[in-house]
């Protein structure tokens, strides 16, 4: 018993400072996104890890110790003269000056470095939230004098519009088709079945770059450039593959006599498969809406080719356009962006975590 723990204390020390490390990784920059978007200034080298907060100097005052503050100071002088026999006489004596050290005016000091907390900012939000043709107006002391700093809007909101509406389409097409093709391959035998759950496998081989340029000529063709259906579309067709296949597995690990049992009692496939099959699936389909949902809020490049008006863009390309370029410093403003795009996500794992668990877990909602 004594070897077993002295062979796991250094291991238990070693993962403790492994997790200790990854949790340091995670909060750095969540801590400095935070801090940025508080900040009145659009450079990175003004804000700090440490939220809301800045450093002073403050000259402090002291008496000072070489003439124990009263300003004055005694020099020692040497005088040399000869006397009537030709020797010469050194007379030394002491003369009144100020001090050298307090400048006579008896009092020293020196520079402290002060740590103090400042007032949060929301100047960046109100930039990003405004209207393009707006501006906002934010007043400020430099030096003791009022400043008022004026920028223009974004087009933030309709940003988050449309991603939103991206999104939600997406995960319900996703969803109701993969969910669907999984419960066929699963549980019914059909002619070419073998075959095309083969070719979805050999689909998921290749990068989506390969098909990128025929995606385009596509959209092209059927004038859905610069739409948000035609990339609702290419994402809902990308994600079968894949997602059928998961949907499947799920279902191979659920008994058939769910099914056979509401057949018994009279309901019909449709019926048994909506009422009986799909509430049994919750875990699995909740992980496939989360998946499905976030998909489309981190895509750039290909949002980036099809889409070409500023009122079609998704947030991955508006946020980016705000820091690329030499024209472009907006970078505590793309961090308040980034705050605000961690809303959905937070709201959909904090509601669906007892399903994403049961999910991860591999259980069913029914027990």
């Amino acid at each position: 018993m004594k070897k077993h723990l002295n062979r796991s204390t250094p291991i238990s020390i070693l993962l403790n400072i492994v997790l200790i490390i990854n949790v340091i990784i995670v909060l750095y920059p969540v801590l400095f996104t935070i801090s940025s978007s508080f900040t009145l200034t659009n450079s990175l080298g003004a804000t700090s890890v440490i939220p809301f907060t800045e450093e002073e100097d403050k000259y402090v005052k002291y008496p000072c110790n070489e003439c124990d503050g009263t300003g004055n100071a005694y020099q020692t002088i040497t005088v040399s003269s000869k006397d009537a026999d030709g020797k010469r006489k050194v007379i030394k004596g002491k003369k009144l000056i100020d001090c050298t050290y307090c400048k006579g005016t008896g009092e020293r000091g020196k520079l402290v470095a002060k740590f103090s907390l400042k007032k949060p900012s929301l100047w960046q939000y109100r930039r990003l939230l405004a209207d393009p043709d707006e501006m906002v107006e934010h007043r400020t002391m430099v030096g003791g004098e009022e400043v008022v700093v004026t920028s223009h809007g974004t087009n933030y909101k309709t940003w988050y519009l449309n991603t939103l509406k991206i999104a939600c389409m997406n995960t319900i097409l996703t969803v109701i088709i993969c969910t669907t093709a999984g419960y066929i391959f699963s549980r019914f035998n059909f002619l070419g079945r073998k075959q095309i759950m083969a070719g979805m496998i050999v689909l998921q081989m290749f990068p989506s770059f390969i098909g990128m340029v025929a995606t385009y000529v596509i959209l092209w063709k059927f004038n859905a450039l610069n739409t948000l259906w035609g990339l609702v579309l290419v994402y809902a067709a990308g994600s079968i593959p894949f997602n059928s296949q998961l949907m499947k597995g799920y279902f191979d690990t659920m008994p058939k006599d769910i099914a056979e049992a509401a057949y018994i009692d009279g309901a019909s496939p449709l019926v048994a498969y909506i009422r009986v099959i799909l509430p049994a699936a919750k875990p699995q389909i909740v992980f496939l809406t989360l998946t499905s949902f976030t998909g489309p809020w981190m895509d750039y490049i290909f949002p980036r080719m099809v889409l070409r008006s500023d009122d079609k863009k998704t947030l991955a390309v508006g946020l980016y356009e705000m820091i690329s370029g030499r024209s472009n410093d907006n970078f505590t403003m793309f961090a308040a962006g980034a705050i605000l795009v961690a809303v959905p996500f937070a709201i959909l794992f904090v509601a669906g975590q007892k399903s994403l668990l049961q999910s991860l877990a591999g259980t069913s909602g029914k027990e």
